[in-house]
């Protein structure tokens, strides 16, 4: 990265009026509030405690450079905000300790190394001479900003971050791009591979994928392409971000081209995603042994604006991931979480395919909306407006549904409604107060059309599973039954012969106890992670082992 493209003119603010520090450190933090969504209040305590310990005034010239920077959860990218004053701001305790150029840094903990190189870069630039006059003889932001690049243009970027795993993000739909830009504009190596090369050429011709929302700029990727071997060969993490209908067919795809000890995460594997996948990657070259996870959902509220730019509505807070089998969730979750820290310890990939509350959202509200989505082409919120009283009915009909089938399985399954205030902290006495609760939902717009994901892939991948096995296990779901019939009438698609039934999952006529030995796994030897010291985090282990193995989270 460059730190004149991380900037926007309403970042830089010249020839203030400000007299003190604490107003400056105000009018920056109002202006990263406003620009780029920042949590103020918590950017505010961790710069205060971090100039407490560290107070950066630096001499350049006849002007003085304030430094005010530090590490926090307020911000979700690594963010500058630049002010100028030519009468000199009071930065000190005495009244001669003024400063001129005042530079704000924050960044999120696990942006640290980039963090500490863009600091390096800020230090260098203010030691060449003639730097700083010409930011302080700027008389616009644009010029400001101009100046920046032309005195960064004989320098590198700054560099990314060098003992960090190397990212392939397979898929480029919403999701895959999300992903693909915030680990980029985190200063991670990311690569990208999808099986449609129209989808990259706007991302190639642009130099990155530009992101907008949650977290903001032009991610530049090391590698974009349509080859798989290319993709993968070099990557330590594989972050597969596409329809779990196509959770097979990438399987088929990358299978010959794995190597031992890479993780490979579904995101998110809906219901029984992983035990599809390893099944299908058994077949396609049995004698791999990489790390196979799946998330509970995916981590990015996010929609596609323009070829080569996606819009990310909202990050969720917390998202379970699972290893298959369990016990490996230890192992791999800290090199993930070295760069997206919303991820946690799920205890199983039952519980996280369990949770899948796309299978209570999707199906139901789109196929009670169809005549709504027909007439106005998805000119409608889908979450908000298109949940009524009588809507939220049912989808609470499926949520129980759903935690029945669960319980049957030894687990402990979120309702609809607490995963809700887990992952986006909203909260409500019932399942519709809480959805209308979420502001992560707004402004999504619901499908233009019926045939849509979340019917043709969530019908398949979600709700046949749960009702699978279901059946297998004598749990009712008329609801369910319902919603897949109705789906299967509005496709004109046996989604019952198509989808993830307990045969196709190779679980069929099993027992609870044996379904639970296979998803916890036997001790086996595993290739060794290498995990640096900056990629060892500490969370709470939320896994807990009962008589038979995995306490299924209860």
């Amino acid at each position: 990265m460059r730190i004149a493209e991380n900037l926007k003119p309403e970042l830089v603010l010249v020839k203030i009026n400000a007299k003190e520090r604490g107003e400056t450190i105000d009018l920056l933090l109002s202006a990263l509030h406003d620009v780029r969504g920042i949590e103020k209040d918590i950017a505010l305590r961790d710069l205060v405690a971090h100039e407490r310990s560290l107070f950066v005034r630096l001499p350049a010239g006849s002007h003085y450079v304030a430094l005010p920077h530090a590490a926090t959860q307020a911000c979700k990218q690594l963010l500058l905000a630049i002010a100028t004053s030519p009468e000199g701001v009071g930065w000190g305790e005495m009244p001669n300790e003024r400063a001129n150029l005042i530079i704000m840094l924050i960044g999120p903990p696990q942006t640290r190394g980039l963090y500490l190189r863009v600091l390096s870069r800020i230090a260098r630039l203010c030691n060449k001479e003639g730097f700083v006059q010409s930011l302080m003889d700027a008389q616009s932001a644009n010029d400001l900003i101009a100046c920046l690049e032309n005195a960064e243009s004989s320098l590198e970027e700054v560099a990314e971050e060098p003992d960090s795993p190397r990212f392939c993000v397979l898929g480029a739909g919403p999701g895959g791009m999300a992903m693909a830009g915030h680990l980029a504009l985190m200063g991670r190596k990311v690569n990208l591979f999808t099986r449609n090369a129209d989808r990259l050429t706007p991302i190639i011709a642009r130099g990155g994928i530009d992101v907008t929302g949650e977290v903001h700029g032009l991610a530049k990727l090391d590698v974009v392409t349509t080859d798989a071997k290319q993709a993968i060969e070099h990557a330590e993490v594989l972050m597969i971000v596409v329809p779990a209908t196509a959770h097979r067919n990438m399987a088929q795809i990358i299978g010959p081209h794995v190597r031992d000890g890479q993780i490979i995460v579904l995101n998110p594997g809906r219901t029984g995603g992983a035990l599809e996948f390893a099944q299908v990657l058994q077949a396609v070259n049995p004698g791999v042994r990489p790390y196979l996870a799946e998330a509970q959902t995916l981590l990015y509220a996010s929609r596609l604006t323009n070829p080569g730019q996606v819009h990310i509505f909202g990050i969720k807070n917390s998202v379970p991931l699972a290893a298959l089998p369990a016990y490996q969730t230890a192992d791999i979750l800290p090199i993930i979480r070295s760069a997206l820290p919303q991820f946690v310890p799920g205890d199983n990939v039952l519980k996280t395919g369990l949770d899948n509350i796309g299978a209570v959202f999707h199906p139901a509200i789109t196929l009670l909306n169809s005549a709504r989505i027909e007439d106005t082409n998805g000119d409608f919120q889908f979450y908000l407006e298109g949940v009524t009283p009588a809507v939220a009915s049912i989808l609470e009909a499926i949520d129980e549904e759903r935690v029945a089938v669960a319980a049957a399985l030894g687990i402990r399954a979120n309702t609809a409604r607490e995963w809700l205030y887990l992952a986006y902290n909203a909260a409500g006495k019932t399942l519709l107060e809480a959805m209308l609760a979420n502001p992560g939902y707004r402004g999504i717009m619901a499908a233009s059309r019926v045939q849509h994901r979340y019917i043709s892939e969530d019908v398949p991948a979600s709700l046949v599973p749960i009702a699978s096995i279901g059946e297998m296990l004598g749990v009712h779901t008329p609801a369910m039954r319902s919603i897949i019939h109705l789906a299967s009438i509005m496709h004109d698609v046996d989604y019952w012969v198509n989808g993830r039934t307990v045969d196709k999952l190779g679980i069929a006529g099993m027992s609870v106890k044996d379904i639970r030995f296979l998803i916890v796994g036997a001790d086996s030897p595993q290739p060794e992670l290498k995990v640096s010291d900056q990629q060892v985090i500490d969370y709470p282990l939320q896994v807990g082992f009962g008589k038979h193995g995995l306490d299924g989270g209860t």
